[in-house]
């Protein structure tokens, strides 16, 4: 599912629906992620934020939408059920990190903040790899008329019941390019959440009782 990047030391990993499923697991419990033996998780308490944290000791972290660490030891964690879970890898560094980004992320500035961080750590923007995660697709990413105007007009499709449909992954990928992420680096996966229901939880497909899915990213080192 996720395509090869530059720092062969960082590992990215999705657990679906499917998953949790052939698990029979009902609530999350991170002892089942056997393969990460011996590393401890950095977690997000997630609110729609732009906020995003970094750290090199693992724990929760409230009302934040990233999180990023240097520590091999740490495994960064998100939670999506349509948002785009994105990941981020220095190309030679151990250097990640991940971020939840819905709608409510993207318009206020999550990637922004997220471009800021690196420069702050002294990281150049085009030595970075970033991969959008599956989440609902313009195919069935539907808004009313009264949030239209958050987004860019060629990312909006309208239809004739008044509503339009939206690209979010367009969205994401432009802004990152713009803000001076290297194209080249940027890979999205194209699966709906919404549409392979077999595959997928979907908050807008199934609502608010629905599951989610689990997004780490971490280093071998």
């Amino acid at each position: 599912m996720f395509p090869k990047i530059s720092n062969k030391t960082i590992k990215i990993k999705f657990f679906s629906k499917k998953f949790f499923i052939q698990n029979n697991i009902d609530k999350l419990d991170l002892s089942l992620f056997k393969e990460f033996d011996q590393k401890h998780f950095l977690i997000p308490k997630q609110t729609h934020s732009k906020n995003i944290f970094f750290s090199n000791s693992p724990g929760q972290i409230d009302n934040c939408d990233g999180v990023f660490t240097s520590n091999p030891r740490v495994v960064c964690f998100i939670k999506v059920a349509d948002c785009m879970p994105i990941f981020f890898a220095h190309k030679s560094i151990s250097f990640y990190g991940v971020v939840h980004a819905g709608w409510k992320g993207l318009t206020k500035g999550i990637l922004k903040g997220t471009s800021i961080f690196f420069t702050e750590h002294k990281l150049k923007l085009n030595e970075i790899d970033i991969y959008i995660g599956p989440s609902i697709q313009k195919c069935c990413f539907e808004v009313s008329k009264d949030i239209i105007d958050k987004f860019p007009s060629w990312s909006i499709r309208p239809k004739k019941s008044g509503k339009f449909m939206v690209n979010l992954q367009k969205i994401a990928y432009e802004e990152l390019k713009s803000i001076g992420f290297d194209k080249k680096r940027i890979k999205i996966n194209s699966d709906c959440s919404f549409c392979k229901k077999n595959n997928y939880y979907s908050y807008r497909r199934d609502g608010e009782k629905t599951g989610r899915m689990i997004g780490v990213i971490t280093s071998e080192a």
